[in-house]
């Protein structure tokens, strides 16, 4: 895994690098994917490399090592119509949230910190809201997420065996 870097400190930072964060991207995804015998998630290395230059990409290095990641952007991942969604003035969209399978199997919280970091960043922003895509098979990843007050707005969508549920957090005090 090129997610090594000596020189960036060990906490949250922007990532710089795109291909570190694709391969942990990808090992999440397989390992999810095993996890729940769900598809694995087709991934984009040159839509990684945008959201890297673009500095929405957070990372969590422990040691020296990317361990999870998560993406803040402003514009929809998604392409379908969000109008199932509460009315908010200035929505921010989480996406690409991974860690490390060691980092999950080995009891961390890992994921409960990339959610939370996530909703302070957010809130840091000037977000209103804060809104994400997942595959409702992924029964931990939206537990979790509803634990920080995300509820699921909309259809439950199928693009063959990949499914997707949409999910808000208004940002209210329930949230923290």
């Amino acid at each position: 895994m090129t997610g090594h870097d000596a020189e960036i400190p060990d906490g949250w930072s922007i990532a710089s690098d795109a291909d570190g964060v694709h391969e942990l991207l990808l090992a999440s995804d397989a390992f999810i994917a095993a996890t729940y015998g769900t598809p694995v998630p087709r991934r984009n290395r040159a839509s990684t490399e945008g959201l890297v230059s673009s500095g929405a990409v957070h990372v969590l290095r422990q040691e020296g090592t990317a361990v999870a990641m998560f993406t803040l952007t402003w514009e929809p991942p998604f392409s379908i119509e969000t109008d199932f969604f509460p009315g908010t003035d200035k929505p921010i969209h989480m996406q690409r949230l991974a860690v490390l399978p060691d980092r999950v199997t080995g009891g961390e919280l890992t994921g409960l910190r990339c959610v939370r970091r996530a909703i302070e960043t957010a809130r840091d922003a000037g977000a209103t809201a804060i809104r994400a895509e997942t595959n409702p098979d992924l029964t931990n990843t939206v537990r979790l997420i509803e634990k920080f007050g995300f509820r699921p707005y909309g259809p439950v969508l199928a693009d063959g065996p990949v499914r997707r549920v949409y999910l808000q957090n208004d940002l209210g005090a329930s949230a923290r």
